[in-house]
């Protein structure tokens, strides 16, 4: 599911680029191969980087079983794993004003376009309800973690957090139903 929401954003920014631009040849990437640790983003392109995940425990149920009133039981049923993706936009341009020119295209699209559901965007995997795009605003000491982490010095970028990406397991397993006073009665004659 992560690679479907990755690659959705990564064409509809890819889209959107080419119409502000008139075609121009540049689009947004994933990194290329990785030769061991190092990391190396392509010249004049942006890159896509999932740079962290975490739960978002808002939303998440406690409950290990789901009541089930149609079919008088209770299913044992896991709940629902609620994501935030934090990806780095990357604008890695010889000239660094193109680079700010396109870093500025995805702040665009993404400030004019911050809800993405099947209503709005058909081309959304039907896995996923809805994605919202919130822009990170990260310490200087923060930002230099991470652009360490990735063994590289500060190039124009942005980082925006993807909130409510479900993981949902369709498989359930059956409990059985629920004890009834008339049953309690019964057995005790």
């Amino acid at each position: 599911m992560l690679d479907h929401v990755l690659s959705f954003l990564k064409e509809q920014l890819n889209s959107y680029i080419r119409v502000k631009t008139g075609g121009q040849a540049f689009e947004v990437l994933f990194l290329q191969d990785r030769n061991g640790k190092e990391v190396s983003l392509e010249e004049n392109a942006i890159t896509t980087l999932l740079v962290n995940l975490e739960e978002d425990y808002t939303f998440r149920s406690g409950a290990a079983y789901e009541r089930m009133p149609n079919q008088g039981g209770n299913q044992q049923n896991n709940p629902n794993l609620y994501l935030n993706l934090y990806v780095l936009y990357a604008a890695n341009f010889t000239n660094y004003r193109q680079s700010l020119k396109f870093l500025s295209l995805i702040i665009k699209y993404f400030q004019s376009h911050r809800l993405f559901d099947c209503r709005n965007s058909p081309t959304l995997s039907s896995e996923i309800q809805k994605l919202t795009i919130e822009l990170v605003n990260l310490p200087f000491t923060e930002q230099r973690e991470v652009w360490s982490g990735l063994g590289m010095s500060y190039m124009p970028s942005v980082i925006y957090k993807v909130r409510m990406v479900v993981f949902a397991d369709g498989d359930t397993v059956e409990i059985g139903s629920d004890v009834t006073d008339r049953e309690v009665s019964s057995s005790r004659i």
